[in-house]
Order: structure tokens, then sequence, then C-alpha cells
């Protein structure tokens, strides 16, 4: 009986850190609510991108994979040549609008859909 108890406690505990994103499951903190956007559509001029929950970043002439480190948007592109490489950026989410900054200059504001 204690086992069942103790098994029970522990689903509804990591069930409070996680979020359900299109039936996949993403881990979440209190300290990234920028997360939500995962599996959503960012949509720039005619530039189309999906920060996946798999861990991937796919759209129009974007390839590459993400993680969140400390709160912070980390994301490894291959794709285009001139972002290629990693870089760990401050996500900032107003409304339907998803900045992410890289704090030397480059800002890139995003409408999620």
């Amino acid at each position: 009986m204690t086992r069942i108890i103790f098994a029970s406690l522990a689903i509804v505990s990591l069930a409070g850190c996680q979020a359900s994103t299109g039936g996949e499951t993403v881990r979440q903190s209190m300290s990234a609510p920028w997360l939500s956007i995962v599996d959503k559509t960012l949509v720039s001029g005619e530039s189309r991108v999906v920060v996946k929950s798999d861990g991937t970043v796919v759209g129009t002439g974007i390839r590459g994979t993400w993680e969140e480190r400390d709160g912070r948007y980390c994301r490894t592109l291959t794709e285009p040549a001139r972002f290629a490489g990693t870089e760990c950026q401050v996500v900032t989410l107003n409304g339907n609008q998803v900045s992410f900054d890289n704090q030397m200059g480059r800002v890139s504001t995003w409408t999620v859909q």
C-alpha cells in the first residue's frame, strides 16, 4: 500500500513540471514562460519557423536544434550559413509577439500563431 501511495505522489509531482503541447510533453519551468511557443508557428514577414518539442528548429531556410538553458533559448543552427553555430538568447514573450535578443545588438521579433 505504501508503494502505491508513493508512486501516486511521484506521478502527481512530475505532472506539475511538464506541459502538454500537441501530444508531446515538454519540460517547462516557471523561469521560462516563453516555452509556451514550443510547437507553434512563428511568423516574421515571409518566414515561418517552428521550435519543436523534439528539440529541432525547422522553417523557411532555417534548420537546427535548440534547448532551454537557465531560462534562455540556446539554438545551434546549420542553416542559414550566416547564423550557423550556437547562440543563447534572451526571449521576451508579450502577447502573441516573441522577441529573441542575442544581447549583442540583434533582436528578432516574431508573431506566434
